[in-house]
């Protein structure tokens, strides 16, 4: 009978714990957004703004933002560099130069969302309507840097480090030792004598690990710098690039924290494998080196998708452990797939065949309570990103998405079958084999996990809003499309108790209060109509649940009131 270790167990636990991971609010956002602008695209203006603002559907990053405001002919009209609002980190915003004539002015701004990704885009808009009027206006464009394949290349490399590094350490500390103080005194000797057993190639893969891991760090700095300020490769190494982004953006701080890390790192690992000291500060040494490890996952969980999440705590805890979890199993299968073949090579082959299985069993208890956490992990992150099912076809997140998820099952195949293995001593050696298909999926993995980091989510597909409240003898329907952020139209109807609508209506006023109490609420008054349904065009300032109270006057003087609740959804 297989036992489950204690890791294993808590895992599974986790898993059975998914749906308390479902109750955080799974609204999340993808790349930044603008929600409003003035001027607006191809508004035409009968005189010059003093200024330029944009406001994003979530707070931007000072860095490597850009507004060039432009006339007809090129020249530049704004007044210096653009700034974010001092009072609203969700706004950018730049001066014009006073004086300025009719004609046609675009707008080119870049910025930098909350996940460390640019986006950028034109606003078109018009001063003065005589001769200089256009007839087809140009289309205001809006979009996030295409991604870099040097940019996906690095993330897949740090990936394989982290997991080399991840694997090898805990294979040694936790897998092949199998250190139990509870266990029979003569199973405990024979597990010291495995413990003793060299792994050949284990320091190799061990450095490997910590090499690879190393230079991805060290050149992710300027790539994203110089993707993020819309610069070429090699000026994304000059100084004051990397100056600003060290300074300004979250990736650079964080590339500062995992420089650190990597440093004491490297520590670590010399004192974890200096056999002049004995076993037991060995062995500390080696924990506190996962434990560093360890931390170079959490620090980069903290860029990205998770940190733009509505709520990123547990988006970031979730990020972690998915990680983690998939790091331990691919850089286990790499130690096993590379240096048990080659292990105790001195011992008969009975012995061998023995310590083979001893270590596909152990390791199954230990894959069982990775593939619960990568399991609990990866759904909740579907969820949060992937709020609608038809998203997981119609964009390419949710396309690779499903790649990934093959791939996994794939995986889990391969694992089925070295659980069977673990249990025959005869089987153990035909299953290295297929432990090393399993790591090559479990590489492809990775690579579909380093191309999602450089995707945006998208956003849920908006469906417009229609209810109908009783409010006494009448009753209150209320329309909104396409409700989503930005321009939206209301539409309300009063009907009496006939289902006939009611003529006259002198007033209807609108209160939008946001379930966020950081959002502001927002209010306004339908325009007087003779006929009903009561219409206007208004604008909603961001995402999420919100409360509609509708207060309507008849002619009789009688006040109808009804509440809806409002889920709205991105821009389209």
């Amino acid at each position: 009978m297989l036992h489950l270790s204690r890791p294993a167990r808590a895992a599974c636990l986790l898993l059975l714990c998914l749906p308390l991971l479902l109750l955080f609010p799974h609204l999340s956002w993808a790349h930044a957004f603008i929600v409003e602008s003035s001027p607006t695209e191809n508004q035409v203006l009968d005189k010059p703004p003093s200024q330029v603002t944009i406001t994003f559907n979530e707070n931007l990053q000072s860095a490597f933002m850009s507004m060039k405001v432009t006339d007809e002919t090129g020249k530049r009209v704004d007044t210096g560099k653009a700034r974010l609002n001092p009072e609203h980190e969700d706004t950018m915003e730049i001066k014009l130069i006073p004086g300025m004539k009719s004609g046609i002015y675009t707008v080119n701004w870049r910025a930098l969302s909350a996940d460390g990704h640019p986006v950028n885009g034109v606003i078109p808009f018009q001063v003065g309507s005589g001769s200089n009027a256009y007839k087809d206006p140009v289309a205001a464009s809006e979009g996030s840097g295409a991604s870099r394949p040097d940019l996906i290349a690095t993330r897949w490399l740090l990936y394989i480090g982290q997991s080399l590094l991840l694997g090898a350490l805990c294979f040694r500390l936790f897998i092949l030792p199998g250190v139990n103080r509870s266990r029979e005194a003569s199973e405990q000797q024979e597990l010291d004598k495995r413990a003793s057993i060299p792994l050949p190639r284990w320091t190799t893969l061990l450095w490997s690990g910590y090499g690879i891991t190393s230079v991805a760090i060290l050149i992710s700095l300027p790539l994203q710098a110089s993707w993020d300020a819309g610069v070429s490769m090699g000026e994304g190494f000059s100084l004051s690039i990397l100056g600003e982004a060290l300074q300004f953006t979250g990736a650079g701080q964080i590339w500062f924290i995992q420089m650190i890390l990597v440093l004491l790192l490297s520590v670590a690992l010399i004192y974890a494998l200096d056999h002049s000291i004995s076993d037991r500060q060995r062995r500390l040494w080696g924990y506190g080196s996962v434990v560093m490890t360890l931390g170079l996952m959490l620090s980069k969980a903290f860029t990205g998708h998770p940190a733009a999440a509505a709520h990123p705590a547990p988006a970031i805890a979730a990020d972690f452990v998915h990680l983690a979890a998939a790091a331990f199993w691919v850089g286990s299968l790499a130690v096993m797939a590379v240096c048990l073949p080659v292990a105790g090579r001195e011992l008969p082959e009975s012995e061998r065949a023995v310590l083979r299985q001893a270590a596909l069993r152990r390791f199954a208890g230990w894959g069982i309570a990775m593939v619960a956490a990568l399991l609990a992990t990866g759904i909740y992150g579907a969820v949060l990103y992937v709020p609608v099912p038809s998203m997981l076809l119609n964009t390419s997140y949710g396309l690779v998405l499903l790649g990934k998820a093959a791939l996994l099952l794939v995986m889990l195949a391969f694992a089925a079958s070295q659980f069977r293995s673990a249990r025959q001593a005869a089987a153990a050696k035909r299953a290295i084999g297929g432990l090393r298909i399993e790591l090559s999926v479990g590489l492809l993995v990775m690579l579909l996990a380093a191309v999602l980091t450089h995707l945006s989510p998208g956003q849920a597909p908006a469906v417009p809003f229609e209810e109908t409240r009783t409010a006494g003898e009448y009753s209150i329907s209320l329309a909104v499309s396409p409700n989503t952020v930005g321009s939206n139209e209301f539409k309300v109807t009063v009907r009496d108790a006939k289902g006939a609508s009611v003529q006259g209506i002198q007033q209807v006023t609108l209160t939008l209060v946001p379930a966020d109490p950081d959002k502001a609420r927002q209010e306004f008054v339908l325009p007087a109509r003779q006929q009903q349904p009561s219409l206007t065009q208004e604008l909603l300032t961001a995402e999420g649940t919100w409360a509609v109270q509708v207060h309507a006057l008849t002619a009789s003087l009688d006040a109808v009131d009804a509440e809806f609740t409002l889920h709205v959804g991105g821009k389209r």
